[in-house]
């Protein structure tokens, strides 16, 4: 309501008139948020996990789509809310929860829940907006408009670790009241081997498709390809270290979550004012993976202090990142003869994707194991 009464100030701010797209995405938001955490009550993670992969991908769909036929800055904002709109609909078919009031006990309980967990979602909210907001001060509406495009791009390659993530901290909650700590670092550890599994491959391949992946947007978004490789390599380093801070929540120690929090908050404030200052939108993606890393590094050392050291699976990283490269290298000979065009980007992608995940499984027996175990035909065999 306050977003559609002051809509001429925040049109002014942005520089073209977004308010009444952006109160649609405020609705969005309030019908998908709400329904994902149903469903991660309810311990339905798959369900919640898979719908919000259906929600990214058909965020960037529609925004691509809505770009291609000329709507512009509009239909990156239409194609966000269209897909929190349409996933947040679904998933209410598969609650089983229906809105209620709550009784004084619920009030009280989640009062006290909430003492820690508002600083978490504050944090959420300063990764993904803080650089925009600063931005919004100091460059034009059209590097915004390239930035979020690339931001866009780099959250779709986390969204298996979003899945993990969601998917472990029941597991490791009721591990944790029976301080099962040694089960807690195996399940962690399994975790960690599919962080990467997308993001490490989707870096190098924006080092080699990048300017060609972002023009299919709009031919003049490639100068935005630098800041793609930046947001890719800050959301993959995020995604480790928010299955730590995930980890530090799921054994019951909110506290120890709100100060690591509470310094990326300050520190990703702080960043994106000076380095925006200094050296434009650069400043902003590099501020974003400054502070990905204090998390990472707060993380893991939080973690370390309460139940020991986490068995990070290095071997199984490295075999992920040799896939990469081994796709990377496989990559420069086609992209410099093939025709320039959408459709050859989009094949030189599916392209690349097929060789990472052939050597990757080449490469390892876990990751082999794993995906073979999701073939059902493959049981029988």
């Amino acid at each position: 309501m306050l977003v559609v009464v002051f809509g001429d100030p925040i049109d002014d701010y942005v520089g073209t008139p977004v308010s009444r797209l952006f109160a649609l995405l405020i609705i969005g938001q309030g019908v998908f948020l709400p329904v994902l955490s149903a469903l991660n009550g309810q311990k339905k993670v798959a369900h919640a996990g898979v719908l919000q992969a259906f929600e990214q991908l058909g965020r960037t769909g529609a925004q691509v789509a809505l770009i291609l036929v000329g709507y512009g800055l509009a239909g990156l904002v239409m194609g966000h809310a269209g897909a929190l709109l349409v996933v947040g609909c679904l998933g209410l078919y598969f609650s089983d929860v229906r809105p209620a009031l709550p009784s004084r006990e619920h009030v009280v309980r989640i009062a006290e829940y909430a003492r820690y967990s508002w600083l978490g979602t504050m944090q959420s909210r300063t990764f993904g907006w803080m650089d925009t907001i600063v931005l919004a001060a100091f460059v034009s509406s059209a590097l915004i408009g390239i930035y979020e495009v690339a931001w866009t791009l780099a959250s779709t390659l986390v969204l298996v670790s979003n899945a993990v993530q969601q998917t472990l901290f029941p597991e490791l909650s009721e591990l944790s009241t029976d301080e099962n700590y040694e089960r807690i670092h195996h399940f962690l550890n399994e975790g960690l081997v599919f962080v990467g599994v997308f993001a490490i491959p989707g870096l190098f391949g924006a080092a080699v498709l990048g300017p060609e992946i972002l023009s299919i947007y709009r031919p003049a978004f490639e100068r935005g390809a630098y800041v793609l490789l930046l947001l890719i390599l800050a959301r993959t380093v995020s995604a480790y270290g928010q299955q730590f801070v995930s980890a530090i929540n799921a054994i019951d120690r909110p506290d120890v979550a709100f100060r690591i929090n509470l310094v990326f908050v300050a520190s990703n404030v702080l960043l994106n004012v000076v380095l925006i200052m200094a050296v434009g939108w650069y400043g902003a993606a590099v501020a974003t993976l400054l502070s990905a890393a204090i998390t990472l590094v707060l993380g893991y050392a939080g973690l370390r202090r309460l139940i020991g050291a986490p068995e990070v699976p290095y071997r199984e990283i490295g075999r992920q990142l040799l896939a990469s490269v081994v796709m990377a290298v496989a990559l420069l000979g086609p992209v410099e003869v093939v025709p320039s065009s959408h459709y050859t980007t989009v094949a030189l992608v599916a392209f690349g994707g097929a060789v990472y995940v052939a050597v990757l499984l080449a490469l390892s027996g876990r990751i082999r194991e794993k995906a073979w175990r999701l073939v059902p035909f493959f049981d029988h065999v």
